[in-house]
């Protein structure tokens, strides 16, 4: 960590600057604008190609392409939340809190990220009726998207995850349960690091919103994912 001096020439920690003087901050924002360009030049470069084998057939070289295409798009992905979270932790960019009615908003969520999740896998309990949440809705669905794709990961008996919704006074509870095809005795709930940068984004998020995230272990040795946000009113 460096330092800088203060008023009477000491030096002092990187972390009485503000956020966006950070040397953490500047490194990070400099490192994402020069990926940028190169991964863009991947993607648009490894579509032409996959093109170009489709139209002489080579279905193997083809996949590969496809397969090359697919991981730029994610690191492009991670890019820009990555860029996004550092805006949020500076200060230069907030929170669009409103109301929303999650019974819209869910089956919303998954027909925009049908091409990315394996929707066909995720099961939704969600109560009955007219549910208000306070929340931005583009935050949510990084949340959402995030944490069912870690799911979706950890589901080793490939059997489906458990969204459920619920609400208990003021609070909307969220619960992502993966299952597991282990028998034995449970290793305990991986870390945020173990589970990668997405766990550690949705968890800024939500506490973003004054709300918390919490990794846990389910009955059948799977992955639980539990996290609130406040309810509207």
């Amino acid at each position: 960590m460096g330092s800088v001096p203060d008023k009477n020439g000491e030096a002092r920690p990187d972390a009485a600057r503000s956020p966006e003087q950070s040397d953490d901050y500047r490194m990070l924002r400099l490192a994402l604008h020069e990926m940028r360009t190169p991964l863009t030049s991947v993607q648009l470069n490894a579509q032409l190609i996959e093109r170009s084998l489709t139209k002489l057939g080579l279905e193997k070289e083809c996949r590969l392409a496809a397969m090359i295409v697919s991981s730029a798009r994610k690191l492009d992905a991670l890019t820009r939340e990555l860029g996004d979270v550092a805006r949020l932790r500076s200060g230069k960019a907030h929170l669009d809190v409103r109301t929303h009615d999650l019974s819209l908003l869910l089956p919303e969520f998954l027909s925009r990220h049908s091409g990315e999740l394996d929707v066909g896998r995720i099961r939704i309990e969600v109560p009955a009726g007219h549910f208000p949440i306070a929340a931005d809705a583009g935050r949510l669905d990084q949340i959402l998207a995030n944490l069912l794709a870690i799911a979706l990961n950890q589901d080793t008996g490939r059997t489906g995850i458990d969204l459920q919704v619920s609400v208990a006074e003021d609070k909307v509870h969220f619960s992502v349960t993966a299952h597991s095809e282990s028998s034995g005795g449970a290793p305990g709930a991986p870390s945020d690091d173990a589970l990668g940068m997405g766990a550690l984004v949705a968890r800024f998020l939500v506490e973003c919103h004054g709300g918390e995230l919490e990794v846990g272990q389910g009955s059948t040795n799977g992955l639980v994912l539990r996290f609130w946000l406040p309810k509207a009113y």
